[in-house]
């Protein structure tokens, strides 16, 4: 083989195998880039869409509201009251109201759930 043809073989193979380590490269690159953008979609999808509870006093009822997109369920409610909430179900929108004592202040904890997580909110009323 003549040297100028064994040169140009040899140039054609350096720039292949730079163009494959380049592509390697740039696509490992861009599945990291989606990676992070699905996690990040998951998070904000999980965020709208989770049971979110909410509790609110006035004079001798208490509320208890459901303000999320996804029913819950109530595991437990520690407080001084006792409220009859053991796996209750509420609704998305949906609220329930209980007569409570006139106690001036109000400590509850409560754990619940929707269909994916579990979580615990703590209200002082």
């Amino acid at each position: 083989m003549l040297f100028p043809t064994q040169m140009i073989f040899n140039i054609t193979i350096i720039i292949i195998a730079v163009a494959l380590v380049v592509g390697v490269i740039l696509g490992s690159i861009a599945l990291f880039k989606i990676s992070h953008s699905l996690k990040f979609r998951n998070q904000m999808l999980q965020q709208v869409s989770r049971a979110y509870l909410n509790c609110t006093k006035n004079n001798n009822q208490l509320e208890i509201r459901n303000i999320g997109q996804v029913p819950l369920t109530i595991d437990k409610i520690t407080s001084s009251e006792k409220l009859p909430l053991a796996q209750l179900i509420i609704a998305p929108n949906q609220g329930y109201f209980f007569q409570i004592n006139g106690a001036k202040k109000l400590a509850l904890s409560i754990d619940y759930h929707d269909q994916l997580n579990h979580y615990t909110e703590k209200f002082d009323l």
